[in-house]
């Protein structure tokens, strides 16, 4: 890693509890610093993260204490220390690979300190300076690794918060590593109000720009990953998400990275950049499974593609015929009347070529809407899609997923969030009775529910069917 000098940084030497500091690693960002010291117990290269937000914090070069450039500022300073040692808490309970290991934490210099095992490699963000485009292979070997860590992450309640190329490593042996998580910084930026502070344009989905944080999950860190594989893919970082908004600028990875990589690992990261979070998969699972699965011809929509291809093929060589023709009569006899002629068939050719091809894109395009809205159905409920063909429907029980553990999900009067509340459901409950009844709203499917002797309408990203209660409930 680039060793930089900080003006806020401990001094070459300084003696911090028994680590000897030696230099500070990488760039030092707004909200800490991170030091290569030896541990002179163990006589052993670490890492040493410290809090120190620069915004409103400053080293005194006396005494190496860190105090708030105004007491304003000491709520918030206190609110992401408090958040910073809750973090390394979280993270030293974990032995996951593709997780930065932490060893230990301690307070001291009237700031806190988080110690972790020192990496030998480079980052993400300096090997694609050097790659620029990674092959599909080298893609997925450094992603699936932090797959497995997102879930790891995820299954605790804790998000990264700030995935982006900088804050992934890649070891000497070519495995990778998540680093700098970033709820501490995120922490500090809801008490202060700074947005722009708490988010990194290109790899932040929409929802990051909210302060309150409620629509934050897994799918905010899927968004982040999603947009590493965008760039590995495309050289490019993707458009800030409050660019995308109004009119998106951004090309689908689909349409980029066609013919160099297969065609679900492009639709899975077209999936996580998804701008509006329920569209996006809600669990690291979810995306995995799709990113992963084998292409099979689909047979809900028969060869639409084959279609397309043959349709293009078989318009372009009626030009190029008719070109040739238009050139051989110029050249043998002049412009003459039957060469005008031509010319205008050519002309008219491309004009109904351009048509064509315009309708075809738009068929496509429904035909890859209705391929997803039926893999949504059937991942929801197998049965759901068999209603389709007349199945009757029976009795079915449903848990919650994707809701934390001291949240609820809000039952509504009819589909849509915004419609009126006529009940919770916690996110403990097992046993949600499915009432035989959904509809699909904006490519979101929503399910009536009956809990607690109320219906209403939910969505059903937050549902998973729970056969134990199924029988359970037969038993009683």
């Amino acid at each position: 890693m680039e060793e930089q000098q900080h003006r806020n940084a401990l001094p070459q030497g300084f003696l911090l509890n028994e680590y000897k500091i030696d230099s500070v690693l990488g760039k030092p960002g707004g909200f800490g610093i991170t030091y290569l010291a030896m541990d002179t117990h163990l006589e052993q290269w670490v890492a040493i993260k410290e809090y120190l937000p620069s915004d409103f914090a400053l080293r005194e070069s006396s005494s190496n204490s860190v105090h708030v450039q105004s007491t304003s500022y000491q709520d918030s300073f206190n609110w992401g220390l408090n958040c910073f040692i809750d973090e390394a808490r979280v993270l030293a309970k974990f032995k996951h690979k593709a997780i930065v290991r932490v060893l230990r934490y301690f307070e001291a210099n009237s700031t806190a300190y988080m110690v972790m095992e020192y990496e030998e490699g480079q980052s993400l963000a300096e090997y694609l300076k050097q790659k620029r485009i990674l092959t599909e292979e080298e893609l997925l070997s450094l992603i699936n690794p932090l797959l497995e860590g997102l879930m790891e992450i995820h299954s605790v309640n804790l998000l990264h918060r700030d995935i982006k190329p900088d804050n992934i490593y890649i070891r000497e042996d070519n495995t990778t590593v998540l680093l700098d998580f970033g709820s501490a910084r995120y922490a500090v930026g809801q008490k202060s109000r700074t947005v722009t502070s708490i988010v990194t344009p290109g790899y932040a989905p929409l929802e990051q720009y909210d302060n309150e944080g409620i629509s934050q999950g897994p799918w905010t860190d899927i968004y982040g990953l999603g947009a590493v594989m965008y760039q590995a893919i495309s050289g490019n970082t993707p458009p800030a998400a409050t660019r995308r908004v109004m009119k998106d600028p951004m090309n689908p990875a689909i349409k980029i990275g066609n013919g160099k990589y297969k065609e679900n690992l492009l639709e899975a990261i077209d999936w996580a950049l998804q701008l509006n979070e329920e569209d996006r998969p809600q669990t690291v699972d979810q995306w995995r499974d799709k990113m992963f699965s084998p292409t099979a011809p689909s047979t809900f929509y028969p060869s639409k593609e084959k279609l397309f291809i043959w349709n293009t093929v078989s318009w372009v060589s009626n030009i190029v015929l008719c070109l040739t023709i238009g050139v051989l009569l110029y050249e043998n006899h002049g412009l003459n009347q039957e060469s005008k002629q031509t010319i205008t068939q050519i002309q008219k050719i491309e004009i109904e070529l351009q048509s064509k091809q315009k309708s075809l894109d738009r068929a496509y395009s429904d035909y890859k809407w209705a391929k997803a809205i039926l893999e949504k159905i059937q991942k929801f409920d197998p049965e759901v899609a068999k209603e389709l063909t007349g199945f009757e429907e029976g009795k079915k029980y449903y848990e919650l997923i994707g809701v934390k553990v001291h949240d609820v999900l809000n039952v509504r009067e009819f589909p849509g969030h915004l419609n009126k509340k006529v009940t919770e459901i916690p996110a403990a409950e097992k046993c949600i009775e499915f009432s035989g009844h959904y509809r699909l709203l904006k490519s979101q499917i929503w399910v009536k529910v009956k809990y607690n002797s109320r219906e209403g309408w939910v969505n059903s990203t937050y549902l998973v069917e729970n056969a134990k209660c199924f029988e359970d409930k037969n038993i009683e």
